[in-house]
């Protein structure tokens, strides 16, 4: 996982995850750290909605290809609103940033969309 994906799951642990991250319980004060300052870029408040917040993380995750990040991400924005057409316009961006080496961690989103139901 990379330090993204752990600062997540340090500010949200995964739904029915009884494990935890191991960088978490060897270096809770760090992250925990990293876990407020992952709140406030990513959570409500500021000038950016929090969906589109996410957005962009999707959009991040596809560059540097981590497919925990982006379900994770994903689904956030799913939760918050998120259209399939927007998510999908995130993913593209993700995948003109980052080149065609992002296609597989891409393809993982649309599991969750269509678990969603969004059309």
């Amino acid at each position: 996982m990379s330090g993204a994906d752990v600062a997540a799951h340090a500010a949200a642990p995964a739904v029915g995850s009884a494990q935890q991250d191991p960088i978490v319980t060897n270096d809770p004060e760090f992250m925990a750290i990293v876990g407020q300052q992952y709140k406030r870029a990513f959570g409500d408040g500021g000038a950016i909605p929090a969906k589109y917040k996410q957005l962009s993380g999707a959009t991040l995750s596809v560059v540097v290809k981590c497919e925990d990040c982006l379900r994770y991400h994903v689904q956030m924005a799913i939760n918050l609103g998120a259209t399939r057409q927007e998510i999908v316009e995130a993913l593209r961006i993700g995948l003109l940033a980052g080149g065609s080496a992002g296609m597989p961690t891409m393809g993982a989103a649309y599991p969750l969309m269509d678990q969603a139901k969004l059309k």
